[in-house]
């Protein structure tokens, strides 16, 4: 302002000058947010049930509470402002509970262990004495079991883990510089794929497969050419900011490859203590596993450990990233107006490893928890349903259709809630339940349904997991299969499948936490995006402006 003022102007006058443009244009900026002559972004302190038509369908006690509900989570969001310096542990309760089940779990099979110990160890003699063979009486149920030694499943191991972590960095290179192909890619592969795939059964037999799946691959074609062609060039827009973000910070592509293997480790040793625990159950009949159940029982518990551990490594990421992503996105301004590098690699992505990994972990712990718990009933229910087919119960197979449907639709759901309230997990520090109240409440006054309407975030991500997956797939088995034979190949397959999705769902975790940051923190407050993105926040004005 001194060109303008004078060069002698006193401090206090630039800093009352500055104050009153920033506030003129804070009005410019509220006066476009306005759209078929009504408010795009409401203020939840003076918000009534009038500002929101679907609280205007609701009967009357049902659209207050939710008001009530929309004012306390605004409250809260006054009281935890963006980006603290400080923060306290929240929810560490739920940290204790985690560690403690990690430790019981692999305690008891450590003391279960030595029944499949011998068992392993007579059967690899047996195995490298006289291969097993149906005309020697041998059981072969136990080959996968024991088609891998040791060393080579430890080999086998390293080339699943190395594959999948060098498809996840070729991803994320790929989604910083060229966007645009890694958007369309997630369209149109995977009909391709499917339809490549129908093709093979027909060649191999399977006429009415092949069909079906010829016939749905083409469906998904034309489908997603026709219907969400339009959509694609918003999606590369907020594709660039987050490659922008991955660019100033490459560091991160580090964090999906640690979640990997925090994920890696708790399936094999979870995997080893419930495989030694279960052996010496049946071994001793100490438990009667064919007791339905009881082995329902078995499945809900190895289920939600298993869950709970793959949930708390994948949200680790997802809480790192989102850290650096608002660390980026509220700091870049006033690191552009400073001689300090304050957004650097080392000034963001080692503080938002600590707050997963130290202040919000409990949060973490809890919100994985209730997923874990969703999807292990879901679980139970399949498996009452296959039972009822094996029994020939009509009406508790369609039962249990149903009950799998209902859990499978109220896990996506939570699941897709908590990876936005992470966001605020990282962003303020705040608990998981008053996340959960923040992100219902900004969201909401903010409008962002309009906007996360028009994105393709989860095929760009599934898309990406699923390459993952594949290759991982693909060069586990030729690599095993080309050491070991054809029964290691098998083997291999399996393993560099699961291990793929789990690399590929923590590292390509890195696109979907930073396009729900950047809308979180855009609807908290729009203007640092304006300032580095002014084309992109433009679109997600034009999408609200469009809305009905």
């Amino acid at each position: 302002f001194q060109p303008l003022v004078g060069e002698h102007c006193s401090e206090p006058l630039l800093f009352e000058v500055s104050v009153f443009c920033t506030s003129r244009l804070a009005l410019a900026t509220m006066a476009t947010l306005l759209a078929s002559g009504r408010n795009v972004r409401v203020d939840p302190n003076r918000a009534t049930i009038d500002d929101f038509p679907d609280f205007q369908k609701m009967k009357p006690e049902k659209a207050e509470k939710k008001l009530a509900l929309l004012k306390d989570g605004a409250n809260t969001k006054t009281y935890n402002g963006p980006m603290p310096d400080e923060r306290s542990c929240q929810d560490a309760l739920w940290i204790v509970l985690f560690l403690v089940t990690a430790v019981v779990i692999l305690a008891w099979g450590a003391i279960r262990s030595d029944a499949l110990i011998k068992a392993v160890s007579e059967a690899a003699d047996r195995a490298t004495t006289a291969p097993p063979s149906s005309e020697d009486g041998v059981d072969l149920s136990f080959d996968w079991a024991v088609e891998l030694t040791a060393k080579r499943l430890l080999v086998t191991l390293v080339v699943a883990a190395c594959s999948s972590m060098i498809a996840c960095l070729a991803f994320i290179v790929m989604a910083h510089r060229a966007p645009s192909c890694v958007v369309w890619s997630s369209l149109v592969l995977c009909p391709i794929l499917m339809m490549l795939a129908g093709l093979i059964c027909l060649v191999g037999g399977g006429a009415i497969i092949g069909l079906i799946f010829v016939a749905l691959g083409a469906l998904t074609f034309c489908i997603n050419f026709f219907c969400y062609r339009h959509l694609i060039p918003f999606m590369v827009q907020v594709t660039e900011v987050v490659a922008d973000v991955i660019e100033d910070h490459p560091c991160m592509m580090t964090v999906g490859f640690f979640g990997t293997l925090i994920g890696f480790v708790w399936v094999v040793a979870m995997a080893l203590a419930f495989a030694a625990i279960s052996y010496d159950l049946r071994s001793n009949h100490d438990v009667d596993m064919d007791n339905r159940p009881v082995h329902y029982a078995c499945i809900f518990g190895s289920s939600l450990v298993f869950l709970w551990g793959l949930g708390v490594a994948t949200n680790v990421c997802h809480v790192t990233y989102c850290g650096v992503f608002g660390h980026w996105y509220y700091k870049a301004g006033a690191a552009d107006n400073s001689d300090s590098e304050d957004v650097g690699t080392k000034g963001a992505l080692v503080p938002a490893m600590g707050v997963a990994l130290g202040t919000s972990l409990g949060s973490i712990c809890f919100g994985s928890l209730l997923v874990a718990i969703v999807r292990a009933l879901e679980q139970v229910a399949r498996q009452i349903m296959n039972d009822a087919q094996e029994d020939g119960n009509p009406l508790m197979c369609v039962l249990g259709c149903l009950l799998t449907c209902i859990i499978d639709c109220i896990g996506d759901m939570l699941e897709y809630f908590n990876d936005w309230a992470y966001v605020q997990c990282a962003v303020r520090g705040v608990s998981f339940m008053d996340a959960a109240k923040i992100t219902y409440s900004m969201m909401t006054c903010a409008n962002m349904k309009y906007i996360m309407s028009d994105l393709l975030l989860n095929s760009v991500v599934s898309f990406g997991t699923l390459a993952v997956a594949v290759i991982a797939t693909l060069t586990t088995a030729l690599a095993t299969g080309a050491v070991y034979g054809t029964g290691a190949a098998a083997v291999g397959a399996i393993m560099g499948f699961f291990i793929g999705l789990m690399a590929g769902a923590a590292a390509l975790g890195v696109v979907n936490s930073g396009v729900k940051t950047l809308l979180a923190c855009w609807a908290d407050d729009p203007a640092p995006l304006e300032h580095t993105h002014p084309q992109v926040h433009h679109a997600f004005m034009e999408k609200l402006q469009a809305m009905e």
